[in-house]
């Protein structure tokens, strides 16, 4: 995966990562305004990454209770990956935007983000391709779109890539 690709796993991450707080996918507040403020003062030069990685943690618990061991999703990568973003999310200079404050503006981000198709899903866990796949750009639009159906349609998504048994 060329780090190309990176800053659209972290940008996809975050949205998704604060849209789910809107929902109440996850009980967490770490992407709020308010939230933005207080973690300026314990961190004023990293609140953005504090809260991506706070949000990141809460968003894979409910995910990894939702699948086997054996799948990744958004915020459960292969460990290759999750180390390069790692690594990446850690340059000084990178500029990471925080999330818009409202659900409706968040949303508009991901539609940046999916483009114009996406794949189909409805409620609950769904597959979208094998975990290779997660080294081509395409796959984080793929599934900024699952998100964005799911939001559109009120109900819970968890895109996830596995091998075929």
């Amino acid at each position: 995966m060329r780090s190309t690709h990176l800053p659209t796993i972290a940008k996809v991450r975050f949205l998704v990562g604060a849209l789910g707080e809107r929902l109440e996918w996850w009980s967490t507040r770490f992407t709020l305004p308010e939230s933005k403020r207080s973690l300026e003062i314990v961190f004023p030069r990293t609140a953005a990454r504090a809260a991506l990685e706070s949000v990141t943690e809460a968003a894979r618990r409910t995910h990894d209770d939702s699948l086997d061991p054996f799948s990744f999703h958004l915020f459960r990568l292969p460990i290759h990956l999750e180390d390069r973003l790692a690594g990446h999310l850690a340059q000084p200079e990178l500029p990471l935007s925080w999330p818009p404050a409202t659900k409706e503006a968040i949303v508009t981000e991901l539609e940046r983000v999916a483009g114009a198709s996406g794949p189909v899903v409805e409620q609950g866990p769904r597959r979208l391709g094998q975990p290779d796949k997660l080294n081509q750009a395409a796959a984080f639009k793929d599934v900024a779109a699952a998100y964005l159906t799911a939001a559109r349609g009120g109900f819970r998504v968890t895109p996830y890539f596995k091998h075929e048994a």
